[in-house]
């Protein structure tokens, strides 16, 4: 029993020994013909895009986002008015109440109605507000697609192998400005805009 251990463990050996022999030395002599006619790898070509850019000179979203802001800002001012009437309602009962014009069952009354009238205005400005956010979401999905849309046949074409993304927060810290395509890529999109309303 021990001895067919120590062949088997010196038959291993050779053959590790063999291989290892083999491996090394048709490495040396294939090494300087392989790494000619190993192909070369072309380098990668790699592009960035400046998302501020992006974001402040894309046109149609611009248009986009202004009226939003201004349905934004209807809906504030509509808001603050319906409130501010409300308020001067509440301090017109409480004025009746302190010099005694109310009965209490006027009184009860009255502020049931006051409250219904609070809770409908507070169910309103709930109502506008996820109509607005979920608009604000819809541009931006509308924009993120436009933009990578752009940008597959922007790389299809030109065959860069990344287009990054670059500005504040997006983890590229460095980049070459010979290889920024953000003027191609708005010209596009703005051209891509004026093309479509022209054909609406």
């Amino acid at each position: 029993m021990k001895n067919l251990s120590l062949l088997l463990n010196a038959v291993l050996l050779i053959a590790v020994g063999f291989l290892m022999v083999q491996h090394f030395s048709g490495r040396k002599a294939a090494g300087p013909a392989d790494e000619q006619s190993a192909p070369k790898e072309a380098p990668l070509n790699v592009v960035y895009v400046n998302a501020d850019t992006l974001l402040t000179k894309y046109e149609y979203m611009n248009q986009k986002q202004e009226e939003l802001s201004k349905r934004e800002q209807a809906a504030d001012t509509q808001l603050k008015t319906r409130g501010r009437a409300l308020e001067k309602e509440f301090l017109a009962a409480q004025d009746k109440i302190q010099k005694g014009l109310l009965a209490p069952n006027q009184i009860a009354a009255e502020e049931q109605r006051l409250a219904q009238k609070q809770q409908a205005l507070m169910a309103e400005q709930e109502r506008i507000t996820r109509e607005l956010m979920a608009e604000g979401q819809k541009i931006q999905e509308e924009l993120n697609k436009a933009i990578k849309d752009l940008l597959a046949d922007i790389q299809k074409e030109k065959g860069y192998d990344f287009i990054l993304s670059y500005g504040p927060g997006t983890g590229v810290l460095m980049v070459d400005e010979k290889r920024d395509i953000t003027p191609m890529v708005l010209e596009r999109l703005n051209q891509k805009e004026t093309q479509e309303n022209k054909a609406q």
